[in-house]
């Protein structure tokens, strides 16, 4: 039987670091969670609007071009073109193969696509709201960043390098470092840097500790240390990057701090207010009568869309609560007023030490699982399961469930590769 081959990433090394246990049952075992957390679901949301905002407008739509070709014959027999065979679901081009003039509108498709269905987990209004803090976010993103220098000069590079032995330079057998670089920029003075967008809920100023934190962050440490390796042996060049240049060292750390407000409800006079001239927080709305034409009576559409009015003790008073689109308006003047509470760009500098220490660092962590899994003595971090965030295997520990036998536990799902793995 062929020696398993360990696959390192930036996330297992962190998870492994976390809670060792953690780490087996999602990449040992390959369980994970039926039903992604908020902070995973609106962090991968996040970077897609981001890699949308990112593409070209009015060229042939990457998504699309990347599908399958098919024969003529293929496409007289489904009666169709290959355009609708191959993009008309597309959020980017809807079914055209070209992107939009104004990326927005497809920002607005995908997360129109994105927020179609209501989880069981979340009420209609949870669900909106939170696609309108990545809708305000991401217009309020490009309007502070608008004059951004940096070239784009590679994106999505992916990678498998050896771990080697510090002292002799020797690659290990039986495993690798994978990543993927979303993307190499070039700054005005020629110097290249890795660009790691991260969403937090953490305060970015330059006291936080967030930032103090980064110093001993993997991703920051793996990604220079993989450019590198990429770099000397002259897998870069066809971006332009040539082994004799500087060796890439530096991440620019774009943070986005995700809002923390949520909608509230207008005073009555606010209420009474808008719905005498429409506006609220600078914008223009459409405010309509329902039924009776009275708020306190049938209802009222604030741009379509039935607002929530609670009834004051008074006659014909009433308070409103703000809808998706009025909650994203308070949002978007809160960005405009004060951008550097949400959005933060640092330079982190990884110097040639510090990348000898975590290329002995993952030596070290590597021959430590080889050891635990030799004597199947993946331990748990009992600190870890309701830390920052619930771990999503807290049920499996507290009940002592055996996962050993092929068991998936209720909540948990198994990836595809281990699907694949268990059905070959």
């Amino acid at each position: 039987m062929a020696k398993k081959t360990w696959k390192l990433s930036a996330s297992f090394i962190a998870s492994f670091k976390a809670c060792p246990y953690r780490c087996y049952l999602k990449y040992v075992l390959g369980l994970v969670p039926i039903e992604d957390t908020d902070a995973l679901r609106m962090g991968t949301n996040w970077h897609r609007l981001l890699e949308i905002m990112g593409m070209r407008p009015e060229t042939v739509c990457p998504e699309c071009s990347k599908k399958q070709k098919i024969t003529s014959a293929e496409i007289l027999l489904l009666n169709t073109t290959p355009i609708e065979l191959a993009s008309s679901n597309c959020p980017l081009c809807e079914g055209t193969d070209i992107l939009p003039a104004d990326m927005m509108d497809a920002v607005v498709r995908q997360l129109n696509q994105a927020y179609e269905t209501v989880p069981l987990s979340k009420t209609k209004e949870e669900w909106l709201a939170e696609r309108a803090i990545l809708l305000y976010s991401i217009a309020g993103y490009n309007w502070q960043y608008i004059d951004d220098l940096f070239e784009v000069v590679a994106e999505e590079i992916q990678f498998s390098i050896p771990v080697r032995n510090p002292k002799t330079g020797r690659a290990l057998p039986n495993v690798v470092l994978n990543g993927k670089i979303d993307k190499i920029v070039k700054s005005p003075n020629g110097i290249y840097y890795i660009d790691e967008h991260k969403s937090t809920s953490k305060a970015l100023d330059s006291d936080s500790l967030y930032w103090k934190h980064l110093t001993l962050d993997t991703q920051t440490l793996l990604y220079p240390y993989a450019a590198q390796q990429l770099q000397l042996a002259g897998d870069l060049e066809d971006y332009g990057i040539k082994s004799s240049d500087p060796l890439i060292s530096g991440v620019r750390y774009d943070a986005w701090h995700k809002p923390q407000i949520k909608p509230k409800k207008l005073t009555q006079a606010e209420s009474k207010k808008f719905v005498e001239d429409g506006e609220y927080m600078g914008d223009k709305f459409e405010v309509a009568g329902v039924g009776d034409r009275h708020p306190n009576g049938g209802g009222i559409l604030i741009n379509n869309e039935r607002a929530e009015i609670e009834p004051g003790a008074k006659e014909g008073t009433f308070a409103i609560r703000e809808t998706p689109d009025m909650f994203g308006a308070r949002l978007l003047k809160d960005i405009g007023e004060r951008p550097e509470f949400y959005f933060c760009r640092k330079e982190i500098a990884r110097t040639e030490s510090d990348l000898k220490k975590f290329e002995q660092q993952i030596y070290n962590i590597y021959h430590t699982i080889k050891f635990i899994e030799r004597n199947n003595a993946w331990w748990e971090n009992e600190s870890q399961c309701e830390a920052t965030f619930r771990c999503p295997y807290l049920n499996v520990c507290y009940n002592g469930i055996d996962v050993s036998n092929g068991q998936v536990p209720e909540g948990l799902k198994l990836t595809k590769w281990k699907e694949k793995e268990n059905v070959s």
